[in-house]
C-alpha cells in the first residue's frame, strides 16, 4: 500500500474541503469545474486506496484462518 495513513486522511481532508466549498457561496462555474475534476480524482484515489486496503484485510484474515486450523 502505497499511501500511509496520513496520505488517506489528507484526500480526505481535501475532499472534505472541495465540498465545503460547494456548500458556501463562493461559488463560480470555472472554478467549480476544476474543483469537480479534483474532487472526482480524490474520490478515485480514496476508493483506490480503501479497495488496497480491503484486499490487505483479507489476506491477513486467510492466513489468520489457515494458521488457526
Amino acid at each position: 500500500m502505497a499511501e500511509t495513513k496520513s496520505d488517506y486522511q489528507k484526500m480526505s481532508a481535501e475532499l472534505s474541503a472541495i465540498i465545503e466549498w460547494f456548500e458556501s457561496d463562493k461559488v463560480n462555474l470555472d472554478e467549480a469545474i476544476v474543483k469537480y475534476e479534483q474532487a472526482l480524482t480524490l474520490i478515485a484515489e480514496i476508493e483506490n486506496y480503501l479497495k488496497t486496503a480491503e484486499n490487505k484485510v483479507k489476506k491477513i484474515t486467510t492466513k489468520f484462518n489457515q494458521n488457526a486450523q
